[in-house]
């Protein structure tokens, strides 16, 4: 085996929170976005549909998940 892959750490503690994959997945639609092969609106709804789905609207509230989402997407959008 590896040694690289001997210190993977699998732990629950390891893993990233569900606020930060839905920040790195609004990043990438960004990506898709600005090359032109995702339509914003689709993209915005694809992802708020993800939160809803994995409860972070409920645990996080909306504006939370909106400030998440509008932040991404701000920065691409200069």
């Amino acid at each position: 085996m590896p040694a690289a892959a001997a210190t993977i750490n699998h732990h629950e503690s390891a893993k990233a929170s569900p606020l930060d994959v839905l920040r790195e997945r609004a990043e990438a639609k960004c990506l898709l976005i600005s090359n032109g092969y995702v339509d914003l609106q689709d993209a915005v709804d694809e992802l708020w549909a993800a939160a809803e789905r994995d409860g972070l609207v409920k645990a996080h509230g909306a504006d939370e998940v909106q400030r998440l989402l509008s932040e991404a997407f701000a920065r691409w959008s200069v």
